[in-house]
């Protein structure tokens, strides 16, 4: 009887950090679409000048920072939702 509860809070807790990582990884795709969406017609709206070198340069940092830390974010999720149901399996 014992064994049998702390096998399904040990799946419970699981289950947390499955929500958690599938929370993540949803967040990070949303705010990198976003990103796209805002870039896109700040652009088109000609916010955004193409011809300055200098604005260049600092768009393409602020997008491989906020790019790279959606990444980041999205893989991490990624490889911890992929080992959850393994060790879910094996309890």
């Amino acid at each position: 009887m014992i064994k049998m509860e702390e096998e399904l809070k040990k799946k419970n807790v699981l289950d947390l950090q499955f929500q958690k990582y599938l929370t993540i990884a949803s967040t990070s795709v949303i705010i990198a679409f976003t990103y796209f969406i805002g870039i896109s017609i700040a652009i088109f709206a000609k916010q955004i000048k193409l011809n300055d070198f200098v604005v260049i340069v600092a768009l393409f940092a602020v997008s491989a920072a906020v790019l790279g830390v959606c990444a980041r974010l999205f893989f991490n999720a990624t490889f911890h939702l992929r080992n959850i149901p393994a060790v879910v399996k094996s309890l």
